[in-house]
Order: structure tokens, then sequence, then C-alpha cells
């Protein structure tokens, strides 16, 4: 645990106006199968899409986008994904501390604790998005600002609902550290501009951190799916779901 991880990952969409979207197919699973390409893209913000890029995107199949922001983050950062025409943009907003945390200079210690607040707070949303992702029969695109926290726990449970083995998980959630390296540096240079002090790994996706949420996922709900169905989902719905995924 903690160790340098050298499990592949996809790479980013060679995009203009985002770092951090990413296919979650080709991973493969404990008992030998493949999670399906064209099902799931995860993604950091789409407010700086370019037109080539939401054509690149609709190329690809993306018929839903799930924006978890907050209204707020909404309002300033219009997604470039909502009225598109054939695109289905719908906006859940997550539980999420972190920006008036930020201010407020009382931000979780490790993004693990912020992870296990989603996790204990925002059941519904979680069942709001999974069902949304059932309803949709193109690719379901799902996002926030940076696409490694809220974004990062909606992926993990994909994930480990399909049966991709937790290294797996971990490496796919630290790819964002790599990936949006020139937004942090951005980021840090504004924050600093309004004289706040951000912790160090605000801005990090460190294995361990989602290492932890998987195991704090294993002790309270034995799992991805037991999560869902605590949420709300049925059986039936989960199964669906993963035959849609997994190959």
């Amino acid at each position: 645990m903690g160790k340098k991880n050298t499990v592949p990952v996809n790479p980013p969409l060679p995009l203009e106006g985002a770092w951090n979207i990413r296919e979650l197919g080709g991973y493969p699973t404990r008992d030998g199968r493949m999670t399906r390409k064209g099902v799931f893209l995860r993604a950091d913000g789409t407010h700086n899409l370019s037109a080539r890029d939401v054509e690149s995107l609709r190329e690809r199949g993306v018929t839903l986008a799930v924006d978890l922001r907050s209204p707020e983050e909404v309002r300033r950062q219009p997604s470039r994904l909502a009225g598109q025409e054939g695109i289905r943009y719908e906006n859940v907003s997550m539980f999420d501390r972190m920006h008036s945390a930020l201010l407020q200079d009382d931000f979780p210690k490790s993004m693990a604790a912020l992870y296990a607040q989603l996790l204990h707070n925002a059941g519904v949303e979680y069942a709001r998005v999974f069902r949304l992702f059932l309803e949709n029969d193109g690719v379901s695109l799902f996002h926030c600002t940076a696409g490694k926290d809220r974004t990062g726990v909606v992926a993990m449970l994909l994930l480990q609902l399909a049966g991709v083995p937790e290294e797996t998980i971990a490496a796919d959630y630290a790819a964002s550290e790599g990936n949006l390296r020139e937004q942090e540096i951005r980021q840090r240079a504004f924050y600093a501009q309004q004289g706040l002090a951000i912790p160090a790994h605000v801005f990090g996706s460190k294995p361990e951190d989602m290492e932890q949420t998987l195991s704090l996922l294993y002790r309270e709900y034995g799992g991805a799916a037991g999560y869902l169905r605590a949420c709300g989902l049925t059986q039936e719905e989960l199964s669906r779901l993963i035959s849609r995924f997994v190959q």
C-alpha cells in the first residue's frame, strides 16, 4: 500500500479544453473479463471545451453528461455540454465541503476523509447518478471541476462494481494528479492571490487515499454493490449496469 503504482491506466483524450477526460473501458476484471469501452467517460471540467472538443465527444457517442458540481460552480462556469443537441445534460450536485472549507480553513485532513463524507452523505445523489447511467443508451460522461474527487468516487464505484482489482482502481484515480499538473500550478497561484494557504493534499490524487476509501467501502458496505443497494438501487438495476459495462 502506498507504493509507486505501475499499473497501466487509460490516458486522457486529446482535447483542446480539457485535460482529464478518460475512458473507463479496457480494464481487466478479477474474473478474467474486461470493462467495455464506449460506456463511461470520467472527466474534468467541461466549461472550456472547444467546438471541436464537443464534436469529438459527440462522435465518441456521448449522449449523457452528468455534472457533479454545485449550483454555484455551474453558474460561474457553465458546461459547454449543456444545451447541446443529442446530449442530455443533468446537474446532480454532490455533497462537497471543499469550496466552503477552503475559505474557512477547515478542509478535511486527507482526501480519503473527504471521500468518506461523500459516501456517507450523498447516497440520494449517487442513486440518481447511477439511474441516469441506466437510462442512457449511449456513452455516459460524468465530471466535476478537476475530475479527481467527486468524479473519482463515482469512477471507483463503477470499477469496483465491475470487479476491477483495487490496485487498478487506485492507479486510475492517481493518474489525475499528473494529468492536471499545469492546472494545479495555476490554481495554486490563484489561491495565493486570494491570500489562501491551501493544503498540498487538496491538489493531489495519491493512491493511498483511494486505497483507504476502498477499505471503508468494504468494511462498512461490503463493496460497491452493497453501498449502492443501501442508496436504494435494486440488485436487478446493478446487474443491468454490470452487463452493460463488463464484457
